[in-house]
């Protein structure tokens, strides 16, 4: 069990590097809405930042989920489990992981793999004047995926070992 958590520390780890790191692409993301606002109030607005942005946002939102997993950020019905002992929560999130998690990550994974595989296979690009290409964002969703898939796995290795005794409660 202790080798596991090692590895559940590595994940962790990893998916919270890689959190700081895309959080970065806020940066690029405010730059292009306040030239948009800016070209805008010239009557200058160009075709290209509001594909830009939105690649960019989606690009964020999702390259940044399995740092939100790690830090459990994402929605969470804490009235109910703030009643219960962290082994009951374990439990619980062991429960939720098998029955709703890992079969919605597998064909998120899946789905999305054939996603990007078909829109690299055409050079997919925007049905805009700009029209720029798809397939570099359309690969994000696999990869958000597998980062997801992964982190869950921590979750659930973190979970055995707060039933089996093996890894402190506070972190």
């Amino acid at each position: 069990m202790k080798a596991l958590l090692a590895i559940s520390r590595r994940i962790d780890t990893f998916s919270k590097w890689s959190g700081v790191i895309f959080s970065y692409l806020l940066i690029p993301l405010v730059l292009l809405v306040v030239f948009e606002v800016i070209t805008r109030q010239f009557n200058r607005p160009t075709i290209w930042t509001f594909e830009s942005v939105s690649f960019l946002y989606g690009a964020h939102f999702m390259l940044v989920a399995a740092y939100g997993l790690l830090t459990k950020s994402h929605v969470c019905i804490d009235l109910v489990s703030s009643r219960f002992s962290v082994k009951i929560n374990a439990i619980f999130s062991l429960i939720c992981y098998v029955l709703l998690f890992f079969p919605f990550i597998i064909v998120f994974t899946y789905y999305g793999i054939d996603y990007s595989y078909f829109s690299w296979l055409y050079l997919e690009t925007s049905w805009s004047a700009w029209g720029p290409p798809l397939y570099y964002i359309k690969t994000v969703i696999p990869i958000t995926a597998v980062m997801l898939l992964v982190q869950g796995i921590s979750e659930v290795i973190k979970n055995i070992g707060i039933l089996t005794g093996v890894k402190e409660v506070a972190e």
